[in-house]
Formats: C-alpha cells, structure tokens, sequence
C-alpha cells in the first residue's frame, strides 16, 4: 500500500541580504534623481559634439550624393558612347565579311 501524505512544509521569511550575494541593487528613488549641477556643462558640451558629429555626416553625405549623381551621368555616357562603338565595329565587320 501507497503512502500519499502531506507534509506540512514550513516556510520562512528571510531577509536577504543582496550584497552578501554579490548584487548590486540600486533603489529605484535613485533613478529619477535630477541631474547635478555640474553635470549639465558637460552634457552640454557632449551635445554640441553631438551637433557637430551629425553636421559633418550630413555634409559628407550631401557630398557623397552629388558623387554618386555625377557618376551615373558618366556611367550612362560611357554606356552610350560602348553601345556606338559596338555598332560601328559590327558595320566595319559586316563590311570585311562582304570582301
């Protein structure tokens, strides 16, 4: 015969004691904090670096834009100028087999 028991099972509360377990726990009234005073000059500065990071890569990209404009017009140039090469090379072929 089976034995189908229950245990009463106890439970405890304990405290934990999180830097005992190696974790790093920061109060969540922290996170709102304001910033500190001294704080703002430099995100400040980081900003206009930022500003000035994005302003460059606009301008390289505007730049590169215009490239990229210029080389397709050569492309289809020189596309047009090798289709114009190709039918007078076959008329000078046709004209030899003729001979």
């Amino acid at each position: 015969m089976k034995k189908t028991g229950h245990r009463k099972v106890e439970r405890t509360t304990e405290l934990c004691d999180f830097n005992q377990l190696g974790l790093d726990f920061v109060s969540a009234a922290s996170y709102s904090m304001p910033l500190r005073k001294e704080t703002e000059p430099m995100n400040q500065e980081l900003i206009e670096v930022l500003e000035k990071k994005i302003s460059d890569i606009v301008e390289k990209y505007s730049a590169l834009k215009e490239e990229n404009a210029r080389l397709n017009e050569e492309l289809q140039r020189h596309s047009s100028d090798r289709e114009g090469f190709k039918s007078r090379i076959d008329a000078i072929l046709g004209k030899l087999d003729g001979i």
